[in-house]
């Protein structure tokens, strides 16, 4: 079954998208995150608990000025939420970006998220 909103992702994703102007929806995170949740984004370290994620965000997204993600969601199973995504971003510099990839996202029985893992697919222009 596919959905497109309701879930925890579907907050997750609106406030990264807040986020980008209103640094402090990033505070909101312990809405959508578990305490000790983890966050595996791409190649890049898992990054653990609340406070550390915050700051991983802030930081990822410090230099944007706009950005928009659409997506979809999607049961594996009662735990476990794939999401496809497609993102855009303007930097300061005015610079524009766009990525797409795929979310699975572990939810606890309070429906808060425990782990989400971003899988970016390789890029071939090496």
């Amino acid at each position: 079954m596919t959905r497109t909103t309701g879930t925890v992702v579907d907050q997750y994703m609106a406030l990264v998208d807040r986020a980008v102007h209103e640094p402090e929806a990033l505070k909101e995170f312990k809405t959508v995150f578990a305490p000790k949740a983890t966050v595996l984004f791409g190649e890049l370290p898992p990054v653990t608990g609340l406070a550390d994620i915050t700051e991983f965000y802030r930081s990822l997204y410090s230099d944007l000025v706009d950005s928009k993600h659409v997506w979809t969601t999607a049961m594996l199973d009662e735990e476990t939420i794939e999401v496809r995504f497609i993102t855009a971003w303007r930097t300061a510099d005015g610079q524009l970006g766009s990525q797409s990839g795929t979310e699975h996202v572990t939810v606890d029985a309070d429906g808060l998220i425990t782990e989400l893992r971003v899988l970016i697919p390789q890029s071939d222009d090496a």
